[in-house]
């Protein structure tokens, strides 16, 4: 009962914590903390460490990303409880939003949504398959977790969790930044980005910390688009360019549309 206890009074202070950090923002944590109730979000972790948020309320995948022998793959989802964990097993309830929600069910599938007995932390694995419609299509689905007789909602932010997935290479979050560089978003200038802009490609060290590179590489690219602060990106942007220069590339291989090119 100690620990239980102890462990409640960590949590509260979690949770009040998590409301300084996110008060000038939307994103709301537990308006009013009761000791008797657990609460229950999704918690996969945010990997940006600059992020206001801890973690996610989105997670995108392709296959095209992945070993191409890959014929599914599973997703642990953590889900956190505050409050109270209890000796007997617990089921959580979630929906899926269908408005928000564009998929074909019989790729999908999920585990039982169940909190362990003893955990405060517990995982919903959901397996996708790697179906033929995959290659032109973009599919998505939002899990909404839902209060039941044994949680109420925690974390508002992460109350829901939207899965986005397809057999193709999808826009970085970082080519909006990176736009007057790279132009329009094809995915053939992103795969010839990735064999260019390796991991270790760049042995520059990151700006802000001083940390020792290699850092930057197509996956976690610069947070600003300015040549002098980072040179040796930009030198293999010069690369990217002049490959589409010199090879004629056109989308999807369609030589009756414009080839691609930089700006």
């Amino acid at each position: 009962m100690k620990r239980i206890i102890q462990h409640i009074g960590s949590s509260l202070i979690i949770l009040l914590t998590g409301s300084m950090f996110t008060g000038c923002s939307k994103n709301k944590v537990v308006e009013t903390f009761n000791t008797n109730k657990s609460y229950i979000y999704f918690a996969q972790r945010n990997t940006d460490n600059r992020a206001v948020e801890l973690y996610i309320d989105s997670l995108n995948y392709s296959f095209a990303m992945d070993n191409p022998n890959l014929d599914e793959k599973t997703f642990a989802i953590p889900v956190k409880i505050a409050g109270g964990a209890s000796q007997q097993s617990r089921s959580y309830t979630y929906s899926i939003a269908a408005q928000s929600s564009n998929f074909d069910a019989s790729l999908v599938s999920f585990s039982e949504p169940v909190i362990g007995s003893g955990k405060y932390t517990d995982t919903l694995y959901i397996r996708i398959k790697k179906g033929t419609a995959l290659r032109n299509n973009i599919m998505w689905f939002t899990l909404q977790l839902k209060e039941n007789n044994d949680f109420a909602i925690g974390n508002k932010y992460n109350e829901k969790l939207r899965i986005i997935f397809t057999n193709q290479l999808l826009e970085p979050k970082w080519w909006f930044t990176w736009r007057n560089q790279f132009g329009t978003f094809y995915p053939e200038i992103y795969e010839r980005w990735i064999q260019i802009y390796y991991l270790g490609a760049d042995p520059s060290p990151d700006l802000i910390t001083a940390a020792p590179g290699p850092i930057y590489y197509w996956n976690n690219m610069p947070t600003s688009a300015i040549s002098s602060w980072y040179p040796v990106t930009f030198m293999y942007v010069n690369y990217l360019k002049q490959y589409f220069i010199e090879h004629p590339v056109y989308p999807n291989g369609d030589n009756t549309q414009p080839r691609i090119l930089l700006p």
